[in-house]
């Protein structure tokens, strides 16, 4: 392997590389861009993350699941997650297939116990425990944004990863 090779960023036999360039001065916009940010979410154009939004302490993928929360007690029911899909302007029957699914995929992990619950409960002061290998790599085990995997032109699960691993 030559000096370089390591860090390149196309590659020759993958004209897809070249045709979605990753950014690779973040250090001009957002200070540190390869620390994690447990309560911003950085990008390019709001290096310290969204003005006049407060994070009430709660990290970045905390505060993502929160817009779910319809009265502001930690925990988000299928009908609140509905209601969100709706704010979000989806129709009925597909508001209520993806509440479902979202509420079904992520209430057994963030559960206090090891027993189900039946209502489906999203706790999200454990939401971080819903985090899995086969992510998009937005967010660290514990819920802070990674803002290189996030903020690049052509954000990947790979460039935020070491070279060699």
């Amino acid at each position: 392997m030559e000096d370089g090779e390591c860090i390149a960023t196309e590659a020759p036999k993958a004209p897809v590389t070249k045709e979605r360039k990753i950014g690779t001065d973040l250090e001009k916009y957002i200070a540190k861009p390869y620390v994690a940010r447990a309560l911003q979410a950085a990008d390019v154009g709001n290096p310290d993350g969204t003005k006049g939004y407060p994070d009430n302490g709660m990290t970045v993928l905390q505060q993502h699941v929160a817009f779910f929360d319809q009265n502001n007690d930690g925990v988000v029911y299928p009908w609140e997650t509905f209601k969100g899909i709706r704010d979000l302007g989806f129709d009925p029957f597909s508001s209520f297939v993806i509440t479902f699914v979202i509420n079904a995929a992520f209430s057994y992990r963030t559960l206090p116990g090891w027993v189900p619950n039946p209502l489906l409960p999203i706790y999200i002061e454990r939401i971080h425990r819903d985090k899995h290998g086969s992510d998009s790599a937005t967010y660290d085990t514990e819920g802070r944004t990674c803002s290189p995997s996030m903020h690049s032109q052509s954000p990947t699960i790979y460039h935020s990863r070491s070279c060699g691993r």
